[in-house]
């Protein structure tokens, strides 16, 4: 085959990749320029086809599986929004009880209950879970040691 026509299925190739986002195309698109420059250091059809094959084998088994890495890496681990309030201590503003309370929580002013009993003044709580923009708060002391 003539190089242009590895280069029209390179080309082919990257749209189709482009289109679908599944990084395969990429690795057949990388294969086909090989096979391009195949064709344009010899005339053998064959050694263009072993060329596309074993780019598109080496390209599907090293490079795909380090740009998926990359591209779809998960999170650092960290813990966000809401999440983040989780095991936080605060301490109390007002007495917390189930129905009510507020409490100082880094800085903040939030609404909070507790889950049974109530909490006074100026005590030290730990966030158990947040329940819309409510803290839910246990005392400090009753928290279980890891």
């Amino acid at each position: 085959m003539h190089y242009w026509v590895w280069l029209a299925l390179a080309g082919g190739f990257l749209v189709v990749e482009i289109l679908t986002m599944s990084l395969i195309f990429l690795s057949f698109a990388l294969a086909a320029l090989v096979g391009a420059l195949a064709a344009a250091l010899w005339s053998d059809s064959y050694l263009q086809w072993v060329g596309f094959a074993v780019a598109a084998v080496l390209s599907l088994a090293v490079i795909r599986p380090l740009v998926r890495k990359y591209l779809f890496r998960k999170s650092s681990g960290t813990s966000t929004g809401f999440a983040a309030l989780i095991h936080e201590e605060a301490t109390t503003i007002t007495e917390v009880t189930t129905e009510t309370g507020r409490i100082r929580l880094r800085n903040e002013v939030w609404t909070a209950r507790c889950d049974s009993g109530s909490i006074p003044e100026g005590a030290s709580v730990t966030v158990v879970r947040i329940d819309g923009a409510v803290a839910i708060v246990t005392p400090k002391h009753s928290r279980l040691s890891a």
